[in-house]
């Protein structure tokens, strides 16, 4: 007797959590009125589905905005899945495992790791979330977020010594230059 299904994160940030299929429907997003709730702003609010069919499930993309693939092929409609599926939900990657040890065609995740007869446990899934795309995207985009906050920064307080030293030049003039610039005005009145 087979076991029972369930979905393995992959991803950095939620490594490790798993979500096992006992009932016939899932709904997938990033609320907690989801059955499977993955708080990632990659995720949609109403995602995807898992709909049991037989044997297996059949993955259903609700219209998300970042998409919804298997092993790495975008879906349109409904989706069949095999055990050891590679299912990315918006940035978030996961393991489809059914623990059906046949595994027909070769799966190779985005890093290039061939899942074709290998025997997918804790330390696979861990080898192959390290590698996850996604993770050094999040840490690339952190990185530009920091240096991007920096230069505006800098760039304020530049905006601020400009504005400090033209406010010293127009409004704080000694009486005496007011005086001798309002008198040289006058005799060219004159």
């Amino acid at each position: 007797m087979a076991g029972v299904p369930k979905l393995i994160i992959l991803s950095e940030q939620f490594r490790g959590k798993s979500f096992e299929l006992t009932t016939d429907k899932y709904s997938v997003g990033r609320v907690d009125q989801r059955e499977i709730c993955i708080k990632d702003p990659t995720v949609s609010t109403y995602h995807c589905e898992f709909i049991k069919k037989g044997g297996t499930y059949i993955l259903k993309d609700c219209g998300s905005t970042n998409g919804t693939r298997v092993n790495n092929i975008p879906i349109s409609g409904e989706q069949e899945l095999q055990s050891s599926d590679i299912l990315q939900v918006g940035g978030v990657e996961i393991l489809y495992d059914c623990e059906d040890k046949t595994v027909t065609t070769a799966l190779k995740t985005q890093t290039g790791i061939n899942l074709q007869g290998a025997q997918v446990g804790i330390s696979t899934i861990k080898e192959m979330s390290n590698f996850s795309p996604f993770a050094s995207d999040k840490k690339k985009n952190a990185k530009n977020q920091k240096i991007i906050i920096i230069f505006v920064i800098i760039l304020i307080l530049v905006i601020i010594l400009l504005l400090a030293y033209l406010g010293k030049i127009m409004f704080l003039k000694t009486p005496s230059q007011s005086h001798t610039e309002s008198s040289q005005l006058v005799e060219k009145v004159v």
